[in-house]
């Protein structure tokens, strides 16, 4: 049902209100009439009109920040359009959305919650022109509104400006709190501006954004609408494809490279969607991370890997990757242990690998998770090829365990020529800190004779064979050679 609003001077307000204001004169009148003095009449009129004023205030601004909040924007954007001075003014809508603010309510506290909040929204406030006002409407999503926005290229360099300004650390209790998000932009002239869809399409360049890795923006774009629906079919396909069967866990060997014996697993996803076959991770776990459902599909990867490992060898390890999401959820930790004991698989043996480049250095909810598990006797690899530097410094002031060094990625950055020497010096770096290297992506015996040269003590790879079932796992612990019967499933 849409409000009715009455115009009181400038501003348009509630009806209640307006009913409250009027009530307000009507009374004053009353009381002239009835013979109250004229001074103490006027002094009752401005104490009233400040509490309509108040009023006013309260019902267009955000109490938290101070910013205008979801209703001013309404009347704002109205009577822009309203204005037939400017036919062919553009308006711009800059939507900002910030990573991670659910976890850091649900872990550091609703009071640190706010904090940000009013510090950012103070940014942005401050970073505003006369041509632009800035929103809150509502959790952590803000908005600024630019009339006559200039070309697409001028508002990319403010966009730039911002995220340079805005999402930096914010200071609390517990430290400097590290602050990214994204921005997603959408434009129209005045004559074709409607505002719900404007927000919409705001909203889809702002998922469009939150796909590069850090702080980014994008503009709305005539594909994201098809893009959108095509990540919602696969959204709906993931949820019907945890309760049918369609995942599975596929599980690569890892070696002790002198010995060529299997010290563990490493889980790898597997999902075979009915009409278009095996779907790669790299194009469904995106998705899993922008829609949350990475939380539900890593408890379910977590639960059924340890049960799996049940039948190894008590000294095997079990390697299993776990996302940002899933370190941000304050219940992340409780849940590892539990399995553990439910399972009977021992803490030593699981090996839970972060992917580097997802969890900055300052992340206070990820790495109080980390230290929580380590504290627990989980053992926490960093992967990606940033983790010959980024995992590096992470292990400095938070430890880490192990570092996981892609060969592919090597190999693509460094080129041939230069590919054992970029290799032995990730190898140098991680044991001026005492981290062990596990190389994975070894595929091929001059792959095995690099990691050799280079001094990698585990290997990860397809070098003897493919990636195995639970059941073929758990065959190889219960022969007598158990490289031998890799080999033989190989073959």
């Amino acid at each position: 049902m849409s409000s009715i609003g009455v115009i009181i001077g400038p501003s348009v307000v509630p009806f209640s209100m307006a009913l409250l204001v009027v009530s307000i004169e009507l009374a004053l009148l009353l009381m002239l009439a009835f013979g109250v003095s004229q001074t103490k009449l006027c002094r009752q009129l401005v104490r009233e009109r400040e509490i309509a004023a108040s009023l006013r205030q309260a019902a267009n601004h955000d109490s938290l920040t101070g910013l205008r909040n979801r209703r001013a924007l309404g009347e704002d954007v109205a009577n822009l359009l309203a204005d037939k001075k400017r036919p062919g003014m553009r308006l711009a809508l800059l939507l900002f959305d910030l990573d991670r603010f659910k976890s850091i309510n649900d872990t550091l506290g609703h009071g640190v919650g706010d904090t940000v909040l009013k510090t950012l929204g103070l940014r942005i406030g401050v970073a505003c022109t006369s041509a632009q006002r800035a929103y809150r409407l509502g959790g952590d999503e803000f908005l600024v509104l630019w009339e006559n926005a200039p070309c697409d290229a001028d508002i990319s360099a403010f966009c730039q400006g911002l995220e340079a300004t805005v999402f930096r650390p914010v200071d609390c209790a517990e430290g400097a709190l590290e602050t990214a998000g994204s921005i997603g932009i959408s434009c129209a002239k005045q004559a074709e501006f409607a505002l719900s869809d404007m927000l919409k399409r705001a909203d889809l360049a702002l998922y469009r954004a939150k796909e590069t890795p850090g702080v980014s923006h994008a503009f709305f774009s005539a594909e994201m609408d098809s893009d959108y629906r095509l990540r919602r079919e696969l959204e709906a396909d993931m949820r019907l494809g945890l309760t049918s069967g369609a995942f599975s866990i596929e599980y690569l060997p890892v070696y002790e490279v002198q010995s060529m014996q299997p010290t563990g697993f490493s889980a790898q996803l597997k999902w075979v969607h009915p009409v278009h076959g095996v779907v790669a991770p790299t194009k469904f776990m995106p998705v899993a991370e922008e829609c949350g459902l990475v939380v539900m599909i890593g408890k379910w990867m977590l639960a059924e890997a340890l049960l799996a490992a049940q039948s190894w060898g008590h000294s095997s390890e079990i390697i299993v990757p776990v996302s940002l999401a899933q370190l941000s959820d304050p219940g992340f930790s409780c849940l590892v242990a539990t399995l553990l004991k439910d399972t009977g698989v021992a803490a030593q043996r699981l090996v839970l690998d972060v992917r580097a480049a997802a969890v900055p250095a300052g992340d206070l909810v990820a790495m109080a998770a980390i230290a929580r598990l380590r504290g627990a006797g989980v053992r926490i690899a960093v992967s990606d090829f940033s983790a010959g530097i980024a995992g590096l410094a992470m292990s400095r002031p938070h430890p880490v365990d192990r570092v996981r060094l892609d060969l592919g990625h090597i190999k693509a950055i460094a080129g041939e020529q230069r590919f054992a020497q970029m290799l032995s010096l990730f190898v140098q770096l991680a044991n001026t800190v005492d981290k062990p290297v596990m190389l994975t992506g070894v595929d091929g015996a001059a792959d095995v004779e690099s990691a050799i040269a280079a001094g990698v003590p585990e290997i990860e790879g397809r070098f003897v064979c493919s990636a195995l079932s639970a059941g073929q796992v758990s065959m190889i612990f219960h022969s007598r050679k158990p490289t031998a019967a890799l080999v033989r499933l190989a073959s």
